[in-house]
């Protein structure tokens, strides 16, 4: 697969899609937006340029797929950051949260 989505690939490096400390049912909800997010990323290589007669429709594929992993990796920051207030853990400064750093409240 050589498509390449700019918001999944920064949230996998920062750990997002880790399901280490995670409830069951909340770590089950990130493994199936991975899994849907994989998904499109399949369709978005498949509707890239040359191979459609139709290079607007394919366009327009190529951008609901993007736009539908971008919503998703937002929704699993909003699950991480949910479990996070959840569990009372807070970062103690805007750079420890930056690196992933917080400390029970």
């Amino acid at each position: 697969m050589s498509y390449k989505n700019e918001a999944y690939e920064k949230a996998l490096n920062e750990g997002m899609f880790s399901t280490e400390g995670l409830t069951p049912f909340v770590a089950i909800e990130v493994q199936k937006y991975e899994t849907a997010i994989v998904n499109l990323l399949r369709v978005a290589d498949a509707m890239q340029f040359p191979f459609f007669t139709d290079n607007k429709f394919a366009a327009v594929e190529l951008a609901f797929a993007e736009e539908a992993i971008g919503d998703m990796v937002c929704a699993v920051r909003e699950l991480h950051e949910k479990n996070r207030l959840d569990r009372g853990l807070v970062a103690q400064t805007r750079h420890d949260a930056m690196r992933g750093l917080e400390v029970a409240a």
